[in-house]
């Protein structure tokens, strides 16, 4: 940005606006309300002349004044009034201070010409400036806070504030979490005769770019102005993976092909130098340069009023914008050159300890970010000109892919936190170096091969579901959760003390987003605390920020990329200028959060038997062996506890103990107020985290986690540790030597075990964090072993007991809620499965039945960018909640483990013994190679012998979407057939070994490998439970689509279907009724918004009603009309249902959805008639359960659990939605406490009589249907 009087700080304008001013909407002669023959260039050039002539007059009466007058009078009348004038404003005195929320505001004058916008103009004496409280203020905030928090209150977008000497443009932004303005140096432009700033600032502040008034602030052109920055900056955000990407492999290739680098090649060639290390050094260089060009462009190099001299010699000779504006210019760009890399490398100098950059004024950054050996072997490197301005103008430059125009990135409106969209585009990526077929470029080298930097794909992404987390769902975490923290502690006696004691972590930390957000949220408070002003000055929130992450921020991420990441946001956010680089290592730590043990008690549970369990690859013997040592091991410890008194741990772990929080509050009081104490405090960390005591106490740590690792097999048989010899090492009796507690030790290292007893020993000490956020990895259960290996699901099932194989982010909340303080608060977003099913048991069940109250949710919303997925925002609190919870902005009593506020819900519904072996999943088939269009199965048909292994193959596509519900494909089904057997039918056995077993060969599990001819799972139950069916019940198991129909035996059912025994049209009204499909939506999980209809959780707690001839009676009249529906205007299930859920239903609708016009209202009339025949469907269950004081009130209503989107059904009122599902969990525990009370022999032979009947009536009965 080439005009020095202009500051633009935050996202109100984009800097590329200024540059490209001249030529943009809004500037012609007609935009300013001048005649279209006067030129604008020459209005501009009046009233520069004029304001010059303001200024003398004004200067000349302010050297009449008194010193300590602050010129308020003066400043106004003489020249800020004035000079508006110039601009076309019309500004009017206020005499009063206005009044808003009980406070008054003492804005000075109105824009009447444009809406009484507000303008506030101070003295240009006055001490306190712009950002600072004026002593005899009634207000205790700023000038400028002032007109922030007017801005805010009401419906004005725009404020002007004003000094004189400065002269900024604000705007609303009630959700602010930094100051955001446009300012001009008036003193500076007219002073140094600036004259096209002058010109910038006629052009964007001229009245006419203003809103005229509120109603169309939008149409305003300062407005468009600011929407197109954000619009900009949004496209430069999405972008800037990508810069980063191409820069760090630009780089990367620059380095290893210059011809001076041997040194570099030779430690690739010798392997001391490994991608991984290679990459991570490339990484500190990117960050470095885009620490710098933050800075820069935040003016944040210099503290306050630095020497012009200083400052012009740095901009001009050493700075990051000097490079990046040569590297606009590409002639400058040659191979054969490579001074541009050694006047950056003294750039880096400057910020260095011990550095010159002293001589210019500059204090050193140091830091882990600029210790002199920060950027590895890079320092010694050369890189020639080409390659580093191709590297920063990728990192400088953006191109518009809808246009092709180049913009300029506003480093200085970048928020910190949105370098979360770096981290996301790297973690999809691995380094590596690939030998290439080009010789080297060197004289040592000729003839050899060779090396280029690449990036392979990677699954670090997908293996920890990590993604950049929107701000829109970070703040109502904050809110209901640390806010309620921080309220607290502004009452007690000591706020300051109070706020800097908070303990905020993210378990899960990425790019330190939610960290950043907290940590502004707390240093707000603690700014207005220490000041007394409601609006603190950028300076006093920049130090409270940088003593809240000093004191109160702490963060665990797997990946040390995130870590890395995680720190360079924290350094940036709490920078001040002229103060070093604060020590984080003891904050930021990486890790696997949720291996190893959080509380330092956990260690008395041993080496558990589960440890031993058999894993793939393991010897079953080896490992039964060791088991069965382990329990027997354990047992005789569980007697001998029996006998103690007490379970302290030994005197010499004690000590151990003592000694590790002891140094942890040494390292915790050391100061950082430069390099030297930075450096000191790095050392004293180093030395503690690799002292005696820690080491010990880690490796002993590490043996129980360890040994669910290990594989059991022979060689590993010496390296395997049971409890009785754990034991001997956590009661100082043997201290860890050997191979074995080496070998734990090493998978530890590998695995990155994390003991937060350890790592954070005062945190747990004293009960644990106040407040965790975060947004932990998702990843569903099916996919944990395959991602993390099986050991790592044993481990997790071991240690989160009770709770089973769960989502990946259920484990996150129960250690988060695990390592919280009493009435300490945990804040989380996840997938909104965590509210069902599994993961609900496994997770928000057991932190509520461990003390957990619910504070605040969201249950569903989708996730406000790309990913496809929808996610639930959840407060807890450890301890009892006291006023009321909110269910999103709605007050409520109690929130539930189901994420809803029925608290006359209570408990869970069991499985009912009289629903057992009635519905099935369908086959499992493990492979597409299987299924075979029509054409091909009629060929294969000819031979005789085939046939009977060729059966059509039901899908839930089929089912949904044909109006005949029959399959559209046929399948190869060899059953249960050997190998030897299926040999004699070659033309399907080729068809499988070609098709089928290449993708079977890759699978892990050995019977769907080893068995690849046939089925995955074939569920041999389903074909015989309806052996003697003519038909069954099928119904899609993902659908949003609540539907149920007959199709014919004899068919593959595929897993996306559910099979239900019984085929009877009392037992299809049941599950086809609103009745039923409210208890699926409640007890289902769901895939993004479908409903998941699992068996076990929907239909076997169902609780049926008793006979009801009508229901039979109603329920063939509904299946009989909706196929005659269908099959007139030949639509299926799906399409048919959202029809009958359309409330703007019409002809012309039908005919858009059928493409049959001509049947247009008779299906119109029939699905307003199937609409009729639903209510008599209801209330006919209705009558079958006895509850005919119910009134269903049907019609269009909202359902909470479907998208926001699309919630709107024909379907029962919420009343009527609530009050039956307490009815039908009443009955279902009232069911299976009479199931229980029976003698378990006649439960069991009345299972198999009804098996063994194989009729229709059975299955009825059995669910109490009569038929």
């Amino acid at each position: 940005m080439n005009y020095p009087s202009i500051r633009i700080e935050g996202s109100i304008l984009s800097p590329d606006i200024l540059e490209k001013l001249d030529d943009a909407n809004g500037q012609r002669p007609a935009d300013f309300g001048l005649e279209t023959s006067v030129k604008v260039k020459d209005e501009i050039a009046r009233a520069w002349a004029d304001a010059q002539d303001y200024w003398r007059i004004y200067q000349r009466k302010l050297e009449t004044l008194k010193e300590d007058s602050p010129a308020t009078t003066e400043t106004r009348n003489l020249w800020i009034v004035p000079l508006l004038g110039l601009l076309g404003y019309q500004l009017e005195y206020e005499a009063k201070s206005i009044e808003l929320n009980n406070k008054l505001y003492p804005i000075s004058h109105r824009i009447t010409n444009r809406g009484n916008a507000a303008i506030q103009i101070t003295g240009s004496r006055e001490l306190a400036g712009l950002d600072r409280k004026p002593e005899k203020a009634t207000l205790k905030m700023s000038a400028h806070a002032m007109m922030q928090e007017y801005l805010n209150l009401t419906e004005q977008l725009y404020g002007i504030v004003t000094n004189g000497r400065l002269l900024r443009l604000l705007r609303d932004s009630s959700r602010l979490v930094k100051l955001t303005y446009l300012e001009f140096d008036l003193d500076r432009i007219i002073s140094d005769g600036l004259f096209a700033d002058f010109a910038v600032l006629y052009r964007l502040l001229h009245v006419t770019r203003l809103p005229v008034s509120h109603e169309t602030s939008a149409e305003s052109i300062i407005e468009k102005y600011h929407q197109d920055s954000l619009d900009s900056g949004a496209r430069i955000r999405d972008g800037l993976s990508k810069a980063v990407e191409n820069a760090i492999r630009t780089f990367a290739n620059g380095f290893l092909s210059h011809p001076d680098n041997t040194e570099l090649l030779a430690e690739i060639d010798s392997g001391r130098l490994q991608p991984a290390e290679f990459y991570s050094h490339l990484l500190r260089l990117i960050y470095r340069l885009l620490f710098l060009m933050v800075i820069e462009e935040r003016n944040l190099v210099y503290p306050l009023s630095p020497s012009v001299t200083k400052l012009e010699i740095y901009d001009r000779y050493y700075s990051l914008m000097r490079l990046r504006r040569l590297s606009e210019k590409r002639y400058l760009a040659n191979k054969r050159h490579n001074d541009h890399w050694l006047a950056l490398l003294a750039t880096f100098k400057l910020f260095e300890d011990g550095g010159p950059g002293g001589k210019l004024g500059i204090a050193p950054l140091a830091g882990d970010l600029f210790r002199f050996d920060a950027i590895g072997p890079f320092g010694r490197c050369s890189l020639d000109n080409e390659t580093l301005l191709q590297c920063l103008r990728s990192l400088s430059l953006y191109e518009n892919p809808n246009n092709g125009q180049v913009i300029r990135v506003n480093y200085a409106a970048l928020n910190v936190e949105e370098f979360g969209s770096v981290y996301e585009g790297l973690l999809e990526y691995e380094p590596v170096f690939i030998q290439t077929d080009s010789p080297r470029p060197t004289g040592e080298g000729l003839g050899v091969r060779g090396v280029e930097f690449a990036f392979a794909r990677g699954d670090e992404r997908a293996a920890t579901g990590s993604h950049y987390t929107p701000d829109d769902l970070v703040q109502p975490l904050i809110k209901h959760s640390l806010d309620y923290l921080i309220a607290d502690k502004l009452k007690e006696a000591d706020p300051e003390k109070a706020l800097l004691s908070l303990r905020v972590a993210d378990i899960s930390c990425g790019s330190g987003h939610i960290l950043l957000a907290a940590a502004r949220r707390i240093a707000t408070e603690l700014a207005v605390v220490r000041t007394g002003e409601e609006q603190p000055s950028p300076i006093a929130f920049r130090i409270a920020i940088r003593d809240v992450i000093c004191n109160c921020i702490y963060g665990v991420d797997l990946n040390p990329l995130a870590v890395e990441l995680c720190k360079v946001a924290l350094w940036l956010e709490a920078h001040i200028p002229g103060q070093p680089l604060n020590f984080l290592d003891h904050h930021i730590k990486c890790g696997n959060a949720i291996v190893g043990f959080a509380r330092r008690e956990e260690l008395e549970r041993g080496v558990p038997d589960e440890a031993f369990a058999t894993m793939p690859g393991d010897d079953k013997e080896i490992a039964a062996s060791f088991r069965k040592r382990n329990k027997e091991e354990r047992q005789i410890h569980e007697k001998q506890l029996m006998k103690q008194t007490s379970l302290a741990f030994t005197p010499e772990i004690e000590r151990h103990l003592s000694e590790i929080l002891k140094g942890w509050r040494t390292i915790a009081a050391l100061p950082e107020r430069d390099p030297a104490e930075i450096e000191a405090k790095k050392k004293r960390y180093q030395e503690f985290a690799g002292g005696q005591d820690a080491w010990l106490l880690n490796q002993v740590a590490a043996i129980p986690v360890a040994q669910f690792y290990i594989e059991k097999v022979k060689e590993n048989q010496p390296k395997l540790i049971t409890d009785e010899e754990y034991r001997r090492y956590l009661d100082g009796h043997r201290t860890p030597q050997g191979q074995a507690t080496a070998m734990a030790w090493a998978v530890a290292n590998r695995k990155r075990f994390f003991h937060w007893f350890l790592e954070f020993p005062e945190i747990i000490e004293q009960g644990g964090f106040d407040c965790i956020l975060g947004n932990p990895p998702y990843l569903g259960n099916r996919k944990l072993a395959g991602t993390y290996g099986e050991s790592f699901v044993n481990w997790v099932a071991w240690y989160f007991s009770g709770s089973g194989v769960i989502d990946l982010a259920c484990y996150f909340f129960r250690r988060a809620f695990n390592m919280l303080k009493k009435e300490g608060f945990i804040g989380l977003l996840s997938t909104n499965t965590i509210s069902q099913g599994n993961a609900r048991e496994g997770g928000l069940a057991k932190i509520l039945e461990s003390g957990g109250c619910i504070s605040f949710a969201v249950p569903s919303m989708k996730w406000p960018g790309l990913a496809a997925v929808q996610v639930s925002l959840v407060c807890i609190k450890h301890g009892k909640l006291f006023g009321s919870a909110f269910l999103k902005d709605k007050k409520v009593n109690v929130i539930n483990s189901y994420l809803s506020a029925e608290d006359d819900f209570i408990g869970d519904p069991y499985p009912l013994q009289a629903n057992d072996k009635m519905s099935f999943i369908g086959s499992v088939i493990g492979g597409s190679g299987f299924i075979i269009e029509n054409e091909e199965a009629d060929y294969l048909k000819n031979n005789i012998d085939d046939r009977k292994y060729l059966k059509p193959y039901l899908t839930g596509h089929d089912l949904f979407s044909r109006s005949n519900y029959d399959a559209s494909r046929h399948i190869i089904d060899l059953g249960q057939l050997s190998l030897e057997q299926a040999e004699l039918h070659p033309n399907l056995l080729n068809i499988i070994r070609e098709r089928v077993k290449p993708i079977k060969d890759n699978l892990k599990r050995d019977s769907y490998r080893l068995r690849w001819w046939q089925f995955a799972e074939r569920c041999e139950a389903l074909y015989n439970a309806i052996e003697n069916n003519n038909r069954v019940l099928a119904t899609a198991r993902i659908s949003k689509t609540h539907a149920f129909a007959f199709v014919n035996k004899g068919q593959v059912y595929a897993d996306a279907l559910v099979i239900f025994k019984a085929s009877d049209y009392a037992f299809f009204g049941v599950l086809q009724s609103f009745i039923h499909e409210c208890w699926a939506w409640r007890y289902c999980t769901t895939m993004k918004t479908d409903k998941n209809y699992s068996p076990g959780r929907v239909f076997d707690t169902f609780a049926f009603p008793a006979s009801c001839d009508k229901l039979h009676l109603v329920g063939e009249l509904l299946y009989s009309h909706r196929a005659k529906i269908q099959n007139r205007i030949d639509i299926g299930l799906t399409s048919i249902y959202n029809l009958f859920h359309n409330r703007d239903l019409t002809p012309a609708i039908v005919a858009k959805v059928s493409g049959k016009p001509e049947e247009a209202e008779a299906g119109y009339q029939g699905i307003l008639e199937l609409r009729k025949l639903h209510r008599e469907l209801d209330e006919a269950v209705l009558a079958a359960y006895g509850w005919t004081d119910l009134n269903l009130g049907h019609d269009f209503h909202e359902v909470e659990t479907l998208p926001e989107n699309d919630r709107v059904r024909y379907t029962i009122s919420p009343d009527a939605r609530k009050e039956l599902l307490k009815r039908l969990l009443a009955l279902n525990h009232q069911r299976a406490a009479e199931e229980k009370a029976k003698a378990p022999v006649k439960a069991e032979k009345a299972g198999k009589g009804k098996g063994a009947k194989g009729k229709k009536a059975a299955d009825s009965e059995q669910l109490g249907l009569g038929v």
